[in-house]
């Protein structure tokens, strides 16, 4: 979301390797920070996902040295190129757009 609460983006696809449920969501995450800075974005930004144990990855402030945890750390980079940004923890069934994604993809 931006500053406005304008939902900027949602989307499914598949990735061509085996990947593990953190990784996919990683990725996933990567790709939205991604697509917000190719659209110019440098407002405030809402990420937000239902997968908790991202959210908790991201707002630990410890070392985390696992390959996620690498790429946790170059997002929290990406986020200075906007304003303000955060990733946010979403109830699956408040997020009817993700749901109605993943059941429409499956």
């Amino acid at each position: 979301r931006d500053d406005d609460g304008f939902v900027l983006g949602g989307g499914g696809g598949f990735i061509d390797k085996r990947v593990s449920v953190h990784e996919a969501e990683c990725i996933t995450f990567e790709r939205s920070i991604n697509l917000a800075c190719q659209l110019n974005v440098i407002g405030d930004m809402l990420f937000e996902t239902d997968h908790a144990s991202l959210v908790n990855k991201m707002h630990n402030n410890g070392m985390d040295v696992t390959i996620i945890g690498a790429r946790i750390k170059e997002c929290k980079d990406a986020f200075s190129n906007f304003k303000s940004a955060d990733l946010i923890w979403t109830n699956l069934s408040c997020n009817n757009i993700a749901d109605l994604i993943c059941t429409k993809i499956v």
